[in-house]
């Protein structure tokens, strides 16, 4: 009954702080600013997907990472048998992240933009470890725990798209590049490749208009794995991509070179002619 209960606690737990590590390259610089829905929510040049101070929302995210972090050294000494009675430190870390959740999911319900960007986040991360584990898992004996694991990925994705399309709709590029992600993938259905080139596109136009090149990139290739590489779409974030000049020159001519360039221009054509 001892190790029953061990087992128990360790799935719960995983629950609620592994996934927090599954996709945090996009998430660990953010940095929020207060908006309201009547306000486009922009993100800045630096890679955060809010401008300004921290909010209670971004706080509550961070406090989740930590009770996620503590969760895990929690489950490494359920295994360790030198342990002494760890289980109930697992229950404390994992009650004070599902309280997190909940403080979150009360402050999207007020329409805080960020709140629903953070929860979104973190449904996202769960859902993309659930999934991650499903795949890792072949052997016959254990197809139903894939089975389950398949089963809260697809629970978690649709927290995820219902919370990240709010900021989506004001344009937020990283809440837009994340909607993408669950509609070209299969967890919650057949892909819907059309919607998610849609917000692939809006997510590389402005990371663009930001300056930020390596994130419209990014969007670009996703979005020639989603439609057709001569898509209208495809084609115009290509055209910004490589035809726009840079916001800001790193290395300027001096201005007699310039003078001599086109001094030169106009000695060829009029030889030309």
């Amino acid at each position: 009954m001892f190790q029953i209960l061990r087992i128990g606690f360790f799935l719960i737990a995983v629950g609620l702080s592994n996934a927090s590590f599954a996709n945090d390259a996009h998430s660990s610089s953010a940095d929020p600013h207060e908006a309201s829905a009547s306000k486009k929510v922009s993100a800045s040049d630096s890679g955060d997907p809010f401008v300004g101070p921290a909010t209670e929302a971004k706080k509550l995210y961070k406090r989740y990472k930590r009770a996620s972090e503590k969760t895990i050294i929690a489950i490494a000494c359920v295994r360790s048998p030198s342990c002494i009675e760890p289980e109930d430190e697992v229950l404390r870390y994992s009650k004070d992240a599902l309280r997190i959740l909940q403080k979150l999911d009360a402050l999207a319900a007020e329409g805080d933009v960020q709140a629903s960007y953070y929860r979104g986040l973190i449904a996202y991360e769960r859902g993309r470890y659930y999934d991650e584990q499903a795949e890792l898992i072949t052997h016959p004996d254990f197809i139903l725990t894939a089975t389950v694991y398949r089963r809260y990925a697809k629970e978690q994705f649709a927290i995820a798209e219902k919370n990240l399309a709010v900021p989506a709709k004001l344009d937020n590029p990283y809440a837009c590049r994340y909607m993408g992600d669950i509609y070209s993938s299969t967890i919650l259905g057949a892909p819907r490749k059309d919607k998610a080139t849609n917000f692939y596109y809006t997510a590389a136009i402005e990371f663009l208009n930001q300056g930020n090149k390596i994130e419209g990139a990014n969007m670009y290739n996703a979005m020639k794995e989603n439609a057709n590489p001569a898509d209208s779409r495809i084609v115009q974030v290509y055209a910004k991509l490589h035809n726009e000049e840079p916001i800001v020159s790193w290395r300027k001519l001096p201005s007699d070179m310039l003078k001599k360039s086109s001094s030169k221009k106009s000695q060829e054509k009029s030889s030309e002619h």
